[in-house]
């Protein structure tokens, strides 16, 4: 965790063109004064901007005596340097501090001072001030059957019951034809529409949305959203099929949520988090299940490994809206896919039960209903104890049951604080209820973090990591938000170098993203795939860079392995055919020529010229090593016009999978020059061989 920081030094940047104090102009502070809203549980920052004449070598401190308990908190205000004559005063206010707060910023230079106010205006996040809530789509991800459908939309629908707007959109990862239209943040609904390439298609069968929903007034609320892609699976492939054991869910009268768990064991293992598929309508075939009829839900991994795991889903309660002694019937089947077959579709889909569906009913209890504990997860103010403890959306649109202290303000247990304003539950009821001191009901899940804490920031004090293995690390939730801390590592680099950044995790037990940043802060590359582990590669300039590893999972308690492999001058570099980079350029091959020691950098295009026959049958093979996604190399025939594409994306078994190697086969219609184009996908960077043979 952060240590309280009271007073930042920046040191300065030219040595030779400085004093090491002031000779006589004070400092001044230009910006950064004023008033400022903030909200409990989201981390505020405002720039602090100085100037002195005749020096750089600048103090900043604060003071905040009306902020109670500084020393205490898990995240104290703090200073971080921006700059020469810069910083940021960052502030995560908790329950407690709502109201206004005078916060004094002091820069000094060593012999004289400036002091300005920050009026900083802290805002409940609940009661009149809530965030908004994605009620559509339903739970956590949705099914395109490619046998059936090439596209998907997707309808987003936000409630916010105190904004009269709601911005909607996409954060990373933001794939090749993603389309989100909002056609005006009043309307409070958009929809989401992706047609997949079959390039995307070979290379995963899990794509995700991560949906963001901006109230314009502090408050944002995410939903992370995965797409999976069902593909027609070959039959008659080597290896064995995933097996699922599972005891089917029986009768139940209750208003909690469902819990469905079983096990998956497979001989080399599976890759992405089994599938629960479930529904409260009866569905149209029940010997034969349409998954689009179905809402999924992505399997936590509860033990084991990817070759013999326990996993578990929760099913929403369907009475929660019934009265006593009404009953609902839930529909379900369980299916898991392993990956036995890297370059192709040879792979296994188990689906349980092999024929038909799982079925049980839920009724709604009768007589008296003893409700859940305080920051239980809920649907319903019926799932929360007392009759006026209510079931509360907080910070990062999550519910949770709170306790009533409407009579008694002064009664709520330690860590919460009752709530200035009556707070509205799921039923309509409002009332004042105690809420937890960060705004958040925080994890539940008991985390050791690894010997590299503190180093949930990114910051120049990080220790200067060069190659590395390291297995054992650890990804925890912040015990007070209940969100994972990131993890950040600092690399340096003495040449222009070649580096491979690697997490190695199993995401069923929970998701890891991987990203680069430049020492000036901006993302430079990114791996957020919702499959075991993430890497980058590389080429990077002489400088310092920064690693971040992150989740959007809250409760996580999740091991991986790091890898940094840096290789001094090991960049693309052109091959000695260059520069055939257009067809005008394309360097002359015929039958049997085969050629090595050949490469594409980032930008690039080979081309190559041949001559052929009407009815000639060509073959090009291109041999490769990719170990990551920013390796993948691509295949192409154009027409004897240099500009027509006779190949074009995506055929995975003709030239544009999306794994190591490409064949391509290609009956030439007339006589003619015809040209081969190889090229990266997505600027990807490789080395490789290619060869010609024609029939």
């Amino acid at each position: 965790m952060r240590k309280l920081l009271f007073v930042l030094f920046i040191l300065p940047l030219l040595w030779a063109c400085d004093d090491s104090s002031s000779s006589g102009e004070p400092p001044h502070i230009i910006s950064g004064a004023g008033a400022h809203q903030a909200y409990v549980g989201m981390e505020f920052s405002v720039q602090i901007v100085a100037t002195d004449a005749d020096t750089s070598n600048l103090t900043f401190t604060f003071e905040a005596p009306d902020i109670l308990n500084l020393e205490g908190r898990t995240h104290p205000p703090q200073l971080v340097a921006a700059g020469p004559q810069a910083a940021y005063f960052l502030f995560t206010p908790i329950a407690s501090d709502v109201g206004t707060h005078n916060v004094d910023i002091i820069v000094s230079d060593g012999s004289s001072e400036d002091r300005v106010v920050l009026n900083i205006t802290v805002n409940a996040s609940t009661g009149t001030n809530p965030y908004p809530v994605f009620i559509e789509p339903l739970g956590s991800g949705t099914t395109l059957d490619l046998t059936k459908d090439v596209c998907i939309d997707v309808e987003i629908l936000v409630e916010d019951t105190d904004s009269s707007s709601v911005d909607i959109f996409l954060e990373d990862p933001i794939h090749d034809g993603y389309a989100l239209n909002q056609d005006s943040p009043q309307d409070f609904e958009a929809i989401f529409s992706w047609c997949p390439t079959a390039k995307q298609i070979s290379e995963t069968d899990r794509y995700t949305l991560n949906l963001v929903a901006d109230d314009r007034e502090g408050h944002q609320t995410r939903k992370r959203y995965v797409i999976i892609l069902r593909r027609d699976l070959e039959t008659d492939c080597p290896g064995e099929a995933p097996v699922i054991t599972h005891t089917e869910v029986t009768d139940r009268e209750t208003l909690e949520n469902i819990p469905v768990p079983f096990s998956v064991t497979d001989d080399v293992g599976i890759e992405s988090p089994p599938v629960v598929y479930y529904t409260t309508t009866q569905p149209s075939n029940l010997t034969d299940p349409d998954p689009s009829e179905f809402v999924p839900v992505t399997a936590s991994q509860t033990g084991g490994t990817s070759t013999s795991g326990t996993y578990s889903v929760q099913i929403p309660n369907p009475v929660i809206d019934l009265t006593a002694g009404q009953s609902a019937m839930v529909w379900y089947f369980i299916e898991a896919e392993d990956n036995d077959d890297a370059t192709g579709s040879c792979d296994h889909r188990t689906m349980s039960p092999v024929t038909g569906l799982y079925s049980f009913i839920v009724t709604h209890p009768t007589g008296t209903i003893v409700g859940a504990d305080p920051c239980t997860a809920c649907q319903s103010d019926l799932q929360c104890g007392g009759e006026y403890d209510l079931c509360v959306y907080l910070m990062g649109g999550s519910s949770y049951c709170l306790q009533d202290c409407q009579a008694n303000p002064d009664g709520c247990p330690a860590g919460t604080v009752c709530s200035q304003d009556p707070i509205t539950g799921t039923s309509g009821v409002s009332r004042r209820q105690c809420i937890p001191e960060s705004g958040s009901c925080g994890s539940t899940v008991s985390c050791v973090d690894d010997a590299y804490e503190d180093n949930d920031f990114m910051s120049t004090s990080l220790p200067v990591l060069g190659n590395l293995s390291e297995t054992g690390l650890k990804m925890c939730a912040d015990p007070d938000s209940g969100w994972a801390d990131e993890d950040w590592y600092r690399v340096s680099v003495g040449t222009t170098t070649l580096s491979l950044f690697e997490i190695l995790f199993q995401h069923g037990s929970g998701d890891l993203d991987l990203e680069l940043y430049s020492s000036a802060g901006s993302m430079i590359a990114s791996s957020l795939t919702v499959t075991n582990n993430e890497s980058i590669m590389e080429c990077l300039p002489a400088g310092d860079y920064y690693v971040s590893v992150y989740s959007w999972d809250l409760n996580l308690n999740q091991t991986y392995a790091m890898n940094f492999d840096l290789l001094e001058n090991g960049c693309c570099a052109p091959d000695i055919l260059e520069s055939n980079d257009d067809w005008q350029n394309a360097m002359p091959v015929m039958t049997g020529d085969a050629v090595d020691d050949l490469s594409i950098c980032e930008g690039d295009e080979d081309w190559y010229s041949i001559d052929l026959n009407a009815g000639d049958l060509m073959m090009v093979y291109l041999f490769f090593d990719q170990l990551t996604m920013d390796q993948d190399l691509d295949l192409y025939v154009y027409d004897t016009d240099g500009t027509t594409n006779l190949t074009p994306c995506c055929d995975p078994n003709n030239g544009q999978s999306g794994t190591s190697d490409e064949e391509l086969l290609f009956e030439a219609p007339a006589t003619g020059t015809y040209y081969v184009q190889v090229v990266g996908y997505e600027n990807s960077e490789n080395t490789y061989l290619i060869g010609f043979e024609v029939e």
